[in-house]
């Protein structure tokens, strides 16, 4: 029985790792390689956390049935400039939208001279929106200081906002204190000043400081963790992140699952009031004016832990296919999110490359007859 020799093995996953998706890795491009990615990613979620000061802990329903939706393609690339340093650029198209039941806050007043239609029809609110545009860019760079046996290798990353309207209150960025809203509620819940938190993201700089770490090994397993420091500008809170992802290779597919976490270390700005429920469940027309309504002073500030998993199937040389699944199982002024998404990478070389470390290793074996 012939028997593959473990370096050959070892070359040759370290190789297929590092063409993986485009995402940050331990393991950088060579030179003169380039790999474009294009995902798309369909998130929806139909619950929320709270979790801010005194805030419920547990995932609640949205008021009013409400649905959010969010469908993302982004295009992305990679370059390797020399064998340990790569460049990594991305940005997205973004469709996000939020449905939810009408719902009228103020009931008529005795002395309205207004039919109840015309009352209706000037004073329900529309908390449904939908917003189409390009999210946030992303730029990064990564330098591998070790390649073997265990990768490791330095990010710095910055997320940039392309000019988007950044999250407010349910009822604009004014007033700033629940105390506030409930002195002039007539003032402020009204259809024209309804603007929520549906938007293309925080509209802010992020400046994220991230080190990586992978092992591979001959059996097709490989595993990866990364610890990092995201400095959140624009006043939103600063966060530390972690993430760790195992694989194994059976054949040609890649099976792999892990997690990420996003742990705010600051409160961030208040960025206006959010109407919530006290009861999300109960259904509109028997909200009974504003008796129903948590009013919360939301933080430009969110938490998040993800777990899933995926697989990555080579479709032909040089493209690949992912497939992936997330979920947010637990967070803090976030959504839980369920997200599934499919991605093509294609990768080639701008310039001729040498043969690799498991060609040289395939023919110094074959060389000395130990095929």
């Amino acid at each position: 029985m012939k028997r593959k020799p473990y370096l050959f093995l070892v070359f040759s996953f370290a190789a297929w790792l590092l063409c993986a998706p485009a995402e940050a890795s331990p393991w950088t491009l060579p030179r003169g390689r380039l790999v474009l990615g294009v995902n798309y990613e369909f998130q929806f979620a139909q619950k929320e956390f709270f979790g801010l000061d005194g805030e419920p802990r547990a995932a609640r329903a949205f008021p009013l049935r409400g649905k959010l939706t969010s469908s993302d393609l982004r295009i992305g690339a990679r370059a390797g400039l020399l064998d340990e340093l790569e460049l990594e650029f991305s940005v997205p198209l973004r469709i996000v939208s939020y449905q939810s039941d009408s719902v009228i806050l103020l009931e008529q007043p005795a002395t309205s001279s207004l039919s109840s239609l015309d009352y209706f029809q000037e004073n329900v609110i529309e908390l449904a929106r939908d917003k189409v545009g390009i999210g946030d860019l992303m730029l990064a760079t990564r330098y591998q200081w070790l390649p073997w046996p265990v990768a490791l290798a330095t990010e710095i990353r910055a997320k940039i906002p392309t000019g988007y309207q950044g999250p407010s209150g349910t009822f604009g960025s004014q007033p700033e204190s629940a105390e506030a809203f409930l002195e002039n509620v007539a003032t402020f819940v009204s259809p024209e000043n309804v603007t929520d938190d549906v938007t293309l993201g925080d509209g802010q700089v992020d400046l994220t400081w991230i080190q990586h770490a992978g092992m591979g090994f001959s059996s097709g397993t490989f595993f990866r963790a990364e610890v990092g420091y995201n400095l959140r500008l624009g006043g939103a809170a600063d966060q530390v992140q972690a993430g760790l992802r195992f694989g194994q290779q059976i054949k040609r597919v890649l099976l792999y699952a892990g997690s990420s976490l996003a742990y705010s270390v600051q409160t961030g700005r208040i960025i206006g009031v959010s109407v919530a429920a006290i009861d999300p469940e109960l259904p509109a027309d028997q909200y009974g004016g504003t008796t129903n309504l948590l009013l919360r002073e939301v933080r430009l500030r969110s938490d998040a832990l993800n777990v899933g998993g995926g697989l990555i199937i080579p479709v032909v040389d040089g493209v690949e296919l992912n497939l992936a699944y997330r979920r947010t199982v637990w967070g803090r002024n976030t959504a839980v999110i369920n997200a599934v998404g499919i991605g093509v990478i294609m990768q080639t070389s701008l310039i001729p490359e040498p043969p690799s470390p498991s060609e040289q290793a395939k023919a110094e074996y074959e060389r000395h007859g130990l095929r």
